[in-house]
Parts: C-alpha cells; structure tokens; sequence
C-alpha cells in the first residue's frame, strides 16, 4: 500500500512538472514577441527599430521623426529654421546624446564630471519645491551667442564631479561583491550658493524603446495594480503617482519617469525638449530662465516672440516616432538554464513589482500598438525601495525612497549594442547583478532570497533576465 502511494505521489509530481513545463514553454513562445506584433527586429547595433507591423509608408515617419531626435540642435537665429532653438541653457544638443542608440547614455566615470546621460534634479528636503536661484533642474551648458541684446554671456549653471564608494558584501555561499554608492560634488555654480536644504538628486536618462506601448496601456489594467496599504498583506505597496496633464489639466497616473511625473508620453518627451535641450513646444511653451537669469532671458529674446522652437508639426512627428520604437524580441526563452532562471524569478517573486504581462488598449490612438500582448516586466508603480537608494524629496506623492519600477524588456541587450551597461536611477549599478543587491525597502526580503541562492541558480537568473 506504502509503494502504491508512492508511486501514486511520484506519479502526480511527474505531471504536474510536466504541466508546469508545457505551461512555461507555452508562456515564453509568447514572451518571445515582447511587444506583440510591435515587437523590433533584432538589431545588435542599435535599439533604434520601428514596430514591425506599422505600414511601411507611415514607417517614413518614423524615420522622419528620428532625425529630430538624432541630430543636434543649435542655437538662434540661424538659416536652419528646423534645427535652431537650442537652450539658452540645456544639458545636451541632442535626444541621442542621452539616449544613445534608442538606450541609455554613456555612464559617469568616478572623479570626473557627469556626462549629459546624468541630470540632477534639485530638491528640498521633505518638500515639493526646488532651488530658488536654479529651479528644479540643473542646467550645465549654455550656447554661445554674439548679440546686440546680450550685456554678457549665457552662464551654464554648474557642474557637477560624480564619485563612487564602494561596498564589499558576501552570498550565503561566501562569494563576494563590490557595490558602488554614489556622491556628487557640485562646482561652479554660476548664481550663488545653493538654499539652504537643497540637494541632488541623480537621474540617468532611460531607454526609450517600448515606450509607446507602455503609453498603450490602460490606466485601470495599472490601478487593479495599486495596493497602497498593502491589503494582500503580501509586503509589496505599490501605488501611482498623480500627476496633471498638461493637455487636458486633468489629473491621472503618472508612469513616466524615475517618480512617474508624467502621465503621457507625449508630455514625457515635451518635458525632455524644454528642459533637457531648452526645446519650447506645443506642450512647453516657455523657457526655462529663471527671473534673475539676465543673460539667459536676454538670448531667449532673440528668437521671435510667440515663436516655438520646435512647431506641432514637427512636434507630433517627434513623438509618433518615439511611441514606434519597438522593444526587441526576447531570444534564449526555450532552454533548460532560461527555463530554471525563470522558476527562480517567480519563486523570488520578482513579478510582484515587475509584472511580466499586460494587453494594451484596443482604442490606443496608434492602432499598431493596440490590442497587443506586451511583456515589459514592470507595473509602472512606485515602491519603497529602502534608504540605500532614496533621496530626500518629495514630488507630487512619490517620497524619496520610491521609485517607479523600471520594465525590464531588452536589458539584457544593452552592452551587446551600446558597449556598456549601467542601471539604477542614478546608473551606479554596472551589471544587474549588482542592481538586484541594491533591492532593499518592500524589495529587501526578495534581495535576501537573492543572496541566499547558489551560484549556479544566481546564473541561472540572471541568464534568464538577460533574455528577455
């Protein structure tokens, strides 16, 4: 009777393995097409790659709107009425300069001054304000400008010097790591001293693949998401910032950007032209020159009143490309160390902030991107993700510990295609290992399991994420 049972029990074990390896093999055939029939061809050369199935006359857009995010601007007046705009204080001259190759721009080097892929928010502690004498962004550079209404040079507004410390910890097994923590050393401020209380606070400029498809998906398919008092009682409190649309001036989700402050692509990419390039738009219509920034306001009024550096036409050119780049298509999903990397990944419970799957709106306005089954592997939320990573301010609800969960689609690909690799909100972190042991917050118990794990099954994960 015993054998029986047994037999009987080694029996069920057996199909519900075989079950489980049908349903996952069944999963990562669909997983393959991170997008849908948006997903990219893929491309080991550049992230840069419209959705497969957009017709090929409107794929002419495409091409047309990426020129406005690969070539440099430069200043006005200028005979290049299309190009001209730039600043009069910004942080780069191109989109591309920050988001190289449709990734991520070049990552800080320790001592040096940050390269234009790191901007630095300035906040005050505990409030939803920045700094009185430079707003809530720094602005480096400056354009060079010969003018009869200038009475002295456009100023950039600082630099700042990155430095990284390191931290040595240790794996159940008692392999070690080395983390970076970061620390920034502001010089050069060209307007005084900084308020008292204010701060930096490092953001390193996205990928921008994938994004019209995250802009695809429903807000209510995010807000069945949200469970800000934790009331599974699971550990996990994500929730959605709230932010205003500029356009209609309603307030919705935010879930773009490092603390979700922008609600739509579209106003996500306004945002990066106005204050990242001084690119005025349909969305943004004013410089940035504070009131005491006489140069900068001065070169501001050389360009014709009421003029946008960059009109709707061209604006909403701009912007259908950036709603087109395609996430990648997943690769090594089907083999035996994917397929353990991924048991791993549930059995951590990563999906509970990077949730692999969503169906985008059937009604989104470009009707490539709706109706798709998209694999992003996040929830656009904010979590608490302890105070290794947090900074000190607060905008709109999102605390400085918080942080919008960054999808995890293609990142596996980013020092094939670029050379290098940085990740984080502040890039600190040089692989995803690394990243993963910055987890603390809500996060910390899954970075736990993280260190617990062997080496072979740490591999296995990892190999896992770097597939999809």
């Amino acid at each position: 009777m015993t054998l029986h049972l047994l037999k009987i029990s080694l029996l069920t074990a057996t199909l519900v393995c075989l079950s489980m390896s049908v349903n996952a093999s069944e999963e990562n055939e669909q997983a393959a097409k991170s997008g849908g029939d948006a997903t990219g061809r893929l491309n080991y050369r550049s992230f840069v790659e419209p959705a497969k199935n957009v017709p090929r006359m409107e794929q002419l857009d495409f091409w047309d709107g990426f020129s406005f995010f690969r070539d440099p601007w430069i200043a006005s007046p200028s005979i290049t009425k299309d190009r001209d705009g730039l600043g009069p204080i910004f942080n780069a001259r191109s989109c591309k300069t920050c988001h190289a190759d449709g990734g991520r721009g070049r990552p800080s080097k320790h001592g040096k001054i940050a390269e234009p892929a790191l901007l630095f928010r300035f906040l005050q502690e505990n409030a939803a304000k920045g700094d009185s004498r430079y707003g809530s962004q720094l602005q480096p550079l400056a354009i060079r400008l010969s003018h009869g209404k200038l009475t002295k040079p456009v100023q950039g507004e600082a630099q700042v010097r990155v430095f990284y410390d390191e931290i040595i910890g240790q794996y159940a097994d008692g392999e070690t790591y080395t983390l970076r923590k970061p620390r920034y050393k502001i010089e050069n401020l060209a307007y005084g001293p900084l308020d008292k209380g204010t701060y930096i606070s490092a953001r390193y400029a996205p990928a921008v693949y994938g994004m019209g498809l995250l802009d695809a998906i429903n807000e209510k398919d995010l807000l069945n998401l949200e469970d800000i008092n934790d009331a599974d009682k699971d550990g996990i409190s994500g929730k959605y910032n709230q932010v205003i649309d500029v356009v209609s001036g309603e307030k919705r989700i935010g879930r773009f950007g490092f603390k979700g402050l922008h609600s739509t692509l579209e106003q996500q990419v306004a945002g990066a032209f106005v204050n990242d390039i001084g690119i005025t738009n349909p969305i943004f219509q004013a410089e940035t020159c504070l009131a005491h920034q006489v140069a900068c306001k001065q070169a501001a009024s050389v360009e014709p009143e009421h003029v946008l550096d960059i009109p709707k036409k061209l604006h909403d050119l701009t912007v259908y490309m950036s709603q087109l780049i395609a996430p990648p298509p997943a690769r090594d999903l089907q083999s035996s160390k994917s397929k353990q990397g991924q048991t791993l990944f549930y059995k951590l419970q990563c999906q509970q902030c990077h949730t692999p799957s969503f169906t985008t709106d059937t009604s989104y306005q470009v009707k490539a991107l709706a109706g798709q089954t998209i694999w992003p592997y996040t929830d656009l939320a904010l979590h608490d993700m302890g105070e290794g990573l947090a900074d000190k301010g607060i905008e709109n609800l999102a605390l400085g510990s918080e942080w919008r969960t960054p999808p995890l689609w293609g990142i596996g690909l980013q020092h094939r295609v670029q050379g290098f690799s940085a990740f984080l909100h502040d890039g600190r972190a040089r692989t995803i290992e690394e990243a993963i042991l910055w987890h603390g917050g809500e996060a910390q118990p899954h970075q736990r399991k993280f260190l617990s794990l062997t080496k072979q099954q740490r591999d296995a994960l990892l190999y896992f994420l770097k597939q999809i």
